[in-house]
């Protein structure tokens, strides 16, 4: 850890963003969670990916280039529900494991949310897994709006200038 921190001051002393990609020791940290964000998809719902495409492909009508941003789009989607599913089995599998006879679900919750604190911290990978997700789904559903903003003032634009233009009366001009 505080090789890790040492990289990361260097990084900030030097006026860089720390590309934490080049740390492996992050990477092998945070690595098991897609995968298994990826797993319980498969498991729960194998259709949601192309439910999720067809809606927001009905909600920004791509063209071109954007068809890529709005599979990205619901890529992100599926893996922001998948990890809401994994916090969930995540406590499910500790409460479980570590309930006492006649225990309250509540405490038994509580119990669990600790026990993962205090020992893998899988939920807290999972939320930084999904703050990530989530910055992500913005900045394209972001850059979505606008080119489908902009699409249509060029749309407009278009018609202005046709609406300006005297109609052809003849065959020969």
């Amino acid at each position: 850890m505080k090789k890790f921190l040492n990289v990361a001051a260097a990084h900030i002393a030097s006026g860089q963003r720390p590309n934490w990609i080049d740390n492996q020791t992050v990477v092998r940290r945070y690595q098991p969670i897609p995968d298994m964000v990826a797993e319980l998809l498969a498991r729960t719902d194998p259709g949601l990916y192309g439910q999720m495409l067809e809606g927001f492909r009905n909600d920004f009508q791509p063209v071109g280039g954007e068809v890529q941003i709005v599979e990205r789009i619901a890529r992100i989607a599926c893996l922001m529900r998948g990890c809401c599913y994994l916090e969930t089995e995540i406590l499910k599998r500790d409460m479980e494991a570590g309930a006492l006879p006649g225990e309250a679900p509540a405490d038994a919750l509580a119990r669990a949310f600790i026990a993962d604190f205090g020992g893998p911290m899988l939920i807290d990978k999972i939320s930084r897994y999904q703050i990530r997700l989530e910055r992500e789904f913005s900045h394209c559903a972001n850059l979505m709006q606008r080119c489908v903003k902009n699409r249509k003032l060029e749309q407009a634009r278009v018609a202005a200038s046709l609406l300006k233009t005297k109609p052809c009366t003849s065959v020969i001009q």
